[in-house]
């Protein structure tokens, strides 16, 4: 199956197919992809529009579906063959009120400022150097840090 096939998928027969056939679609889509040729990019920028409208639907509906799940005992809902809940995210706890935990934040506060520090000096070496702390007499070597990075195809949505 192509892409041209994957995107004619009307939605009905995709609500219809359970996650295990999705995957197997994509495998036998990249599979052919692999053997016949084809054009991945602009396939890759097919996908890309789609997210990008499916991603601002989903996110404008659920507040809308949230809504509704409230009207639902225990604020959930078997749809089309799948579960849809209401459930809390994002806990978030303020430990300000405590006296011990205010000291030691401003302990890791510091040490992370000193870090980052550190890390910006090495990266802007271009090979080992050595520092002494006028304050101790204390000298620190400082190397470059090793660099990796991945390769990865960006699409910009217009």
């Amino acid at each position: 199956m192509g892409m041209n096939e994957l995107v004619k998928i009307n939605s009905e027969a995709v609500i219809a197919t359970p996650k295990s056939e999705m995957i197997a679609m994509v495998d036998n889509y990249i599979e052919k992809l692999s053997i016949e040729g084809g054009n991945p990019s602009e396939d890759l920028i097919r996908c890309a529009k789609y997210m990008f409208l499916l991603e601002e639907l989903e996110k404008r509906l659920r507040e809308y579906s949230a809504n509704e799940l409230r009207n639902h005992d225990n604020n959930e809902m078997d749809i089309l063959g799948n579960k849809a809940k209401l459930v809390e995210t994002g806990a978030k706890f303020d430990f300000t009120a405590s006296k011990s935990w205010v000291e030691q934040k401003q302990i890791v506060d510091e040490a992370s400022k000193k870090l980052k520090d550190i890390e910006a000096f090495a990266k802007s070496l271009k090979s080992k150097t050595t520092v002494v702390d006028e304050e101790t007499g204390e000298s620190y070597e400082f190397y470059p840090p090793a660099k990796s990075s991945s390769t990865t195809v960006r699409v910009t949505i217009k």
